[in-house]
């Protein structure tokens, strides 16, 4: 099972120092979430340091189905949602939401 660490903190400069991808949300509060890449469901052939907000070079973008092979997998004992079952997700959601 793979781990997370999640914090949440203000970027200041010596955060900034340490992951320079945080320069643009430099003041804002944030939430980082840390896993560990050994355990990471993350295919191989395709490199985690080109994922969003690493400064990666133009040619390491990842194609459309690059991108859709580092979603995690739908677990295989529970069953797919219907299209009903997804759309009153989104209302419950919105409705969750209005009430805050």
């Amino acid at each position: 099972m793979q781990q997370a660490l999640q914090i949440q903190t203000q970027v200041d400069q010596a955060l900034v120092d340490a992951i320079p991808a945080l320069k643009p949300l430099l003041g804002h509060r944030v939430q980082v979430i840390a896993l560990d890449l050994e355990q990471s469901t993350i295919p191989d052939g395709i490199d985690a340091s080109q994922s969003v907000g690493a400064e990666a070079p133009a040619q390491g973008k990842l194609t459309f189905d690059e991108f859709l092979a580092t979603r995690p997998a739908w677990p295989s004992d529970r069953p797919a949602l219907t299209l009903d079952e997804i759309e009153a997700g989104i209302r419950q959601g919105a409705v969750d939401s209005a009430s805050l």
